[in-house]
């Protein structure tokens, strides 16, 4: 029911938005812009990207395949699709939306993913999203990432599972290291109930940063009987060490 009155409240705001904040220029140039979108279209080819990222995880690599750490220890989950990195000034922009709930970038966020969809959601089920727990759906108001999942499954046309994860208490995962991220999910992100046998579920994401969550999300699909399980995520964390210049 809580979370029934939040997605009505936040649809109710998202549409007050679009009407008041008609979009005529970009966001970053502020150069007047063909169409309804945030940005022109020379600024959306220039936010940040890897050349090349591994198939299975995304992480940045020096080139096309999968990493080594997915050859030696493959998460859960098949495959991901994360067409942007977590680098200004789209990780500016998530942080609006998520801690200061600036709810005009739930739209905009969700525009960015259908300027690159994943290559296998033709072939998927369904897809469904990472739930948030009830402390946080309170404190924050929204889970952006079921906001963003309801908006893509409507918009593609694709059926939306909103019941296969339960996520229980637990810590909120940014500041906490691989280790730390999946010793934290082992308890606090449980599989539903659903009959999923021979089913292609893509998870929605707003950023991969290790894995951890998507990999839980994906294990616990799986043990539902999910066959493949893919993630679509709009932007990937790189390592700190990478460097994205030649």
């Amino acid at each position: 029911m809580w979370s029934t009155i939040v997605r009505k409240t936040v649809n109710c705001w998202l549409n007050l938005i679009r009407k008041l904040t008609p979009t005529s220029e970009c966001e970053l140039c502020l150069q007047a812009t063909s169409n309804a979108f945030f940005l022109c279209h020379n600024c959306l080819k220039e936010l940040p990207r890897a050349r090349h990222s591994c198939s299975q995880c995304s992480e940045p690599i020096t080139s096309a395949g999968r990493c080594g750490r997915c050859q030696q220890h493959p998460p859960a989950f098949d495959y991901s699709d994360c067409p942007f990195l977590y680098q200004p000034p789209l990780s500016l922009w998530i942080k609006a939306c998520k801690d200061r709930r600036q709810l005009l970038w739930l739209p905009r966020l969700t525009g960015l993913m259908l300027t690159n969809p994943a290559a296998a959601l033709a072939q998927a089920d369904a897809i469904t999203f990472i739930p948030s727990t009830r402390r946080k759906l309170f404190s924050r108001g929204f889970n952006i990432t079921e906001i963003m999942a309801r908006r893509l499954a409507k918009t593609l046309g694709v059926p939306l599972i909103d019941n296969a994860l339960y996520k229980t208490s637990g810590h909120d995962q940014r500041g906490l290291s691989a280790r730390q991220r999946k010793r934290n999910l082992s308890n606090s992100l449980q599989p539903g109930q659903l009959q999923l046998k021979g089913k292609h579920i893509v998870i929605i994401e707003d950023v991969i940063t290790t894995g951890a969550t998507a990999n839980a999300a994906a294990r616990a699909l799986k043990q539902q009987g999910a066959a493949i399980v893919g993630i679509w995520a709009l932007a990937r964390t790189p390592p700190p060490e990478w460097d994205n210049n030649p």
